[in-house]
């Protein structure tokens, strides 16, 4: 019996809870550093503190597949190294009784809606009030000690003062995870041969899980030459389950940079294993090596000479500024003895300047991260261990700079392996004064200015055709239509006598989740002859596929999501039936008037207006979307302004 929860042992079979993974391994501050924090969803470090502190065990692998020993895949005790994050940015008050958080889980992909007792009735604290954080803290620690006892499908946790889980459910309608639409292959126009250089989700085995959004993982034989060796199939693979469009600047610098001996760069594109045309990820080549945050080895002047060479080639060659240069994005290659610099999540090109929103797949600068500043702020703290920049834990922004050109404060800590910090602090400072010189060709005003300036396809008019549609994945899978399914199990619960997939399906599973896929499909195609299939892996565009037909009706999750993404309760039109030009039959039969409401990749979303209703001008053609018999008010009022129903 369940010791929190009596009834537990009724409903689930006895299991060993094993490890509780609610702290990610090394690799997260990658992206809750550098990145605005409503980016992923708030991080809720500071107040998991008090958690025991696990790491994700290494993921099983078959018997053919030789252990990954790697010593980045290290366990991490500061608190940024979590499990679960916060989706929403604020508390939602479900009443004077309970609050309910939702919390996204990096482990098994999903989101979890956490119901814990609220304490201050309708009177919230303010957000600067660490009261404010008390429920997060509660559902947080909840989750981590029940979720993995849970069902899989468990969507929804109540749970009461003691942390004790009152009930649960696993209704799949009220699944809160949401999915979105991915780009296609040809919407990035990348050359050859990177554009032919692809993966199917599918064909990546998963290694070990990194962090939110990145695992390690390894080729299929086909694209692991022998040569290569089973310890070297190993790629870093980078997703995003929820919000695609803040990969596209990422993945078009890494495939458009030429090959440099000190950076990290694409190797592959992953493409769904469906259509086979959609970009969900990319992988990178994977270095066994710990990054300079996680272990310090005596520091080179020749790392410092490489770094500072990076830098160079990046601003001035190619007009693209990191951002980020931290000892957590460094790292040393154990073949080469090269320092190598990796993450470019929030690179940007030089005057290419953007409102920094949610989600944005476009470039924004951040005050105060030029890369020389972080080269200088990097190397001062790994000579000096100065305790406010704290080990590389400091916002690069927040840090003035001018101090550290002061000779005197270079002192060498005792515990760094160093030959003459004179010859480092010289050949830094004659390398930022040539940098900073006005007029020296140090700086660059517009990325064009530069040799090898970068340049891809605006993403503006793809979001405007719902390439990066979000979408709340139950809503899609009860309208049987296509989704991208992430989720996988826990990692405490993996079964080591088969391989675990980047799809999250075993490899077992994958074949049988294919041909599910296919006769769903083609009952579906028969249902409605109207409705093609496309062949496996051309690309589909919206007129491969009918029309599907919404009744018009007020709904909230509309407005959210888009009419795209609004599909319950839809219905098509019978097989066989004739239809009019603009018109069709609902399914009362009554005759309505209907229009596009989306654009992009799948079905075409027509919206159904029902006989006299009116709407807002959508179409932008000056008139209300009102369909009306001739008889009726609203065509006698059309027919005096000159505009009839007819029209």
């Amino acid at each position: 019996m369940h010791p929190v929860f009596p009834n537990l042992s009724k409903l689930l079979a006895s299991r060993s809870t094993g490890c509780l993974p609610h702290l990610l391994l090394h690799g997260l501050r990658n992206f809750a550093f550098g990145l605005p924090s409503h980016t992923f969803g708030s991080t809720i470090s500071l107040l998991i503190s008090s958690l025991p502190v696990h790491c994700f065990p290494p993921t099983s692998t078959s018997s053919s597949q030789k252990p990954i020993q790697d010593s980045v895949m290290e366990e991490r005790r500061h608190p940024l190294f979590v499990r679960f994050f916060e989706n929403q940015h604020f508390q939602v008050a479900n009443g004077p009784g309970y609050h309910v958080v939702s919390l996204y889980d990096s482990d098994t992909r999903r989101t979890v809606l956490v119901e814990v007792p609220n304490e201050w009735g309708w009177e919230v604290p303010d957000v600067e009030d660490p009261e404010f954080w008390v429920p997060l803290q509660k559902a947080t620690a909840a989750l981590a000690e029940h979720l993995d006892n849970l069902p899989h499908g468990t969507s929804r946790v109540k749970v009461d003062q003691a942390r004790s889980v009152v009930s649960f459910d696993t209704d799949a309608e009220r699944d809160d995870t949401f999915g979105t639409e991915y780009p296609l292959l040809t919407d990035y126009q990348l050359p050859p041969p990177i554009s032919s250089r692809t993966v199917l989700r599918s064909e990546l085995t998963e290694i070990r899980r990194i962090c939110r959004g990145v695992d390690l993982v390894s080729y299929p034989p086909s694209l692991s030459p022998p040569q290569m060796g089973q310890d070297r199939n190993c790629f870093v693979f980078k997703y995003q389950p929820e919000d695609a469009v803040i990969m596209w600047k990422e993945i078009q610098m890494l495939a458009r940079l030429p090959p440099h001996p000190n950076l990290v760069l694409l190797d592959r594109l992953v493409l769904d294993e469906a259509a086979m045309t959609q970009v969900v990820g990319f992988t990178m080549r994977y270095i066994p090596s710990k990054t300079l945050e996680a272990h310090r080895p005596p520091f080179k002047l020749k790392w410092l000479k490489q770094l500072m060479q990076i830098v160079d080639d990046l601003n001035l060659k190619h007009g693209i500024i990191h951002q980020d240069i931290l000892d957590r994005n460094l790292i040393i290659d154990p073949d080469t003895d090269s320092i190598m610099l990796m993450d470019f999540n929030v690179a940007y090109r030089v005057g290419v300047g953007v409102t920094k929103r949610r989600g944005s797949a476009e470039e924004a600068e951040w005050a105060g991260r030029d890369d020389v500043k972080g080269v200088l702020v990097f190397l001062y703290e790994y000579i000096t261990r100065d305790p406010a920049l704290a080990a590389g834990f400091y916002d690069l922004s927040e840090v003035d700079e001018r101090p550290l050109i002061d000779p005197a404060k270079w002192v060498k800590h005792p515990s760094v392996e160093l030959d003459e910090v004179a010859e480092f602090y010289f050949e830094l400072m004659a390398w930022v004064r040539r940098r900073r010189a006005a007029g020296g060709g140090g700086q660059l005003t517009h990325y064009t200015e530069a040799p090898e300036p970068l340049e891809w396809p605006s993403v503006k008019e793809l979001e405007k055709q719902g390439r990066f549609t979000r979408y709340r994945v139950a809503a899609r899978r009860s309208a049987e239509l296509p989704y991208l399914s992430w989720r996988r199990p826990p990692s405490s619960k993996l079964d080591p006598a088969h391989r675990l997939l980047a799809t999250g399906r075993y490899a077992g599973e994958e074949e049988e989740a294919a041909q599910k896929a296919m006769a769903k499909a083609i009952a579906v195609s028969r249902d409605n002859p109207l409705r093609k299939l496309p062949p496996i892996g051309r690309i589909v565009s919206s007129d491969d596929l009918p029309p599907i037909i919404i009744p018009e009706e007020p709904n909230h999750d509309q407005e959210e999501m888009g009419a795209s993404c609004n599909v319950a309760g839809a219905s098509t039109t019978k097989a066989g039936e004739k239809l009019e030009a603009g018109t069709t039959k609902a399914k009362s039969g009554a005759k309505v008037k209907v229009k596009a409401a989306a654009t992009g990749p799948g079905p075409r979303v027509l919206r159904a207006r029902p006989k006299g209703k009116r709407e807002r001008d959508r179409d932008g053609d000056g008139q209300a979307g009102v369909v009306a018999t001739p008889n009726s008010k609203a065509a006698k009022k059309r027919k005096r302004s000159g505009y009839s129903a007819k029209d």
